[in-house]
């Protein structure tokens, strides 16, 4: 009852904010799950909510069934109310599967984006290489080890994925600051995507197979740094219909909001720099509002 009291107070703050003409656009194009958010905020939106949560403890038994079954996995790869980093969902809506090709946000979707799998080098690729060095040497300096990576179980195949989140859906990791200083430091300097995106050190072990999925949200733009890639050629991300390699103190940039899967073919880990930036289709007026902690925290439990 607390996170329902919690969300509509905060919808009902993110609902007056939409009502500027400056983001009449934002408030129809911009959907959360299935609802766009001028709806998802309003009164009417929560009812929606609400009688979502009580048709769902009702039926309960029958979606465990359902998420737990084998055949979900091929039928539709988000039957699961995913947890975005350490944050359940209060409101879950099942996306269907699209071509590769097709821009598939899981949650978070501008609808009037216009984007694409794979994107070239830009300044904030060259910046993340320039400072490679720096990153680098602050990881393999710390003290911490990869813990779990929050889709490990959900879409790992054999192997292991696991990561150090220093950005993630709870805002910095402060406990962090002083094994990573540095690279906050660089951070500090990017259009991290806080509210959509996180900033971690990914580790693949031998053999993992992440599975076909489509990220939560199409806001942001993904940045992959290659930290320790000692076979390039055995350890591929897939992205749309395209399949390229990490490189070792390169950058690769892509929209995760396509259909990705990466395969490990070879005999060691595999880790790369994650930086999620705000897309460069989004207006500048709309980043500054979906900044805002009533947008970080919306519908989130």
């Amino acid at each position: 009852m607390n996170s329902l009291i919690k969300h509509f107070l905060n919808s009902k703050k993110i609902n007056e904010l939409l009502k500027k003409s400056e983001f009449e656009d934002l408030a129809e194009n911009l959907y959360w799950y299935d609802l766009s958010i001028k709806f998802a905020s309003s009164k009417f939106g929560f009812l929606k909510v609400l009688v979502w949560r009580i048709s769902r403890k009702v039926s309960n038994l029958f979606y465990l069934l359902k998420m737990n079954s084998k055949s979900a996995y091929s039928e539709n790869y988000q039957y699961q109310n995913p947890k975005n980093y350490g944050s359940e969902s209060i409101y879950h809506k099942i996306i269907e599967k699209k071509l590769p090709n097709f821009s598939n946000p899981s949650i978070w979707n501008l609808k009037k984006i216009s984007s694409k799998p794979w994107f070239e080098s830009d300044k904030w690729s060259r910046y993340l290489e320039e400072n490679c060095k720096v990153i680098k040497d602050e990881f393999f300096s710390s003290d911490y080890k990869t813990t779990e990576h929050p889709g490990n179980q959900m879409l790992a195949e054999n192997g292991k994925w696991s990561s150090i989140t220093l950005i993630g859906a709870q805002g910095k990791n402060l406990n962090l600051q002083n094994s990573f200083g540095k690279t906050f430091d660089l951070l500090k300097k990017m259009p991290i995507n806080e509210t959509h995106g996180f900033v971690a050190f990914s580790k693949l072990s031998p053999g993992t197979h992440i599975k076909p999925h489509t990220g939560s949200s199409n806001l942001r733009l993904r940045y992959h740094l290659g930290i320790d890639v000692p076979e390039p050629d055995m350890v591929k991300i897939r992205v749309g219909d395209q399949t390229r390699p990490w490189l070792e103190d390169r950058c690769i940039v892509f929209d995760d909001s396509y259909e990705h899967e990466v395969f490990h073919k070879g005999k060691k880990d595999r880790v790369v720099f994650i930086v999620d930036l705000w897309h460069p289709q989004i207006k500048n007026s709309y980043v500054e509002l979906l900044k805002l902690n009533e947008f970080k925290k919306f519908g989130k439990i």
